[in-house]
């Protein structure tokens, strides 16, 4: 098995239904996004993003891969552009946008490992590599983590195996203001939360 902490990162676009995290009614307008990220059997788990006004951003689709690891497609639309940090936080809940996404909690860390994709020490299971919004403040992305499972499997129950992270209270994907650079504690200097995905289960 491939170590957790490795990354296969890929540009992506293409779709299902999902769960919404944050104001519905301006789901219409980033429809069309959702429809151009996955196919209709990467059915595991999906979420809408929002930003700090809590308006719908984008969407984040999600699949299991075969025993270990996950492969996410995320669109985004309206952020700075430019680099910025994405990790995967404990909790799903995007609900206190106003106030930064503290709701989310930590980052998804069971080995208790140091920050960072560059770090000697770590990295966190969290650790996601960043995400480019261009000149528009569009940015799409495909990537594999393979130090996390959406659901408990044989593979995931095996020591130092995926981490699941469909537990009782789902997780989220965040997206920071500012670039991860992978080796400051505790968060790699990404500044502010910015955005938020909140991944409750299957659509």
């Amino acid at each position: 098995m491939i170590a957790p902490g490795k990354y296969l990162l890929i540009s992506g676009i293409s779709a299902l239904a999902l769960n919404a995290c944050g104001k519905s009614g301006e789901s219409a307008s980033i429809e069309p996004m959702l429809e151009a990220l996955a196919p209709a059997e990467w059915s595991d788990a999906a979420a809408r993003f929002v930003d700090r006004d809590g308006a719908e951003i984008g969407y984040a689709v999600f699949t299991d891969g075969p025993g270990a690891g996950v492969l996410i497609r995320i669109d985004l639309k309206g952020l700075p552009p430019g680099w910025h940090g994405m990790h995967l936080h404990q909790t799903a809940d995007c609900s206190d946008y106003a106030d930064g996404f503290l709701a989310s909690g930590g980052h998804v860390d069971p080995d208790a490992h140091e920050h960072g994709l560059l770090n000697m020490d770590g990295a966190e299971r969290a650790d996601l590599p960043n995400i480019y919004a261009g000149a528009d403040g569009r940015a799409t992305v495909e990537l594999f983590n393979d130090g996390v499972a959406l659901y408990p499997s044989e593979a995931a129950a095996a020591e130092a195996g995926p981490w699941p992270l469909m537990d009782d209270d789902g997780f989220a994907v965040i997206i920071h203001a500012a670039p991860d650079d992978h080796m400051t504690q505790p968060i790699g200097g990404a500044g502010e939360r910015i955005a938020c995905a909140a991944i409750k289960g299957a659509p």
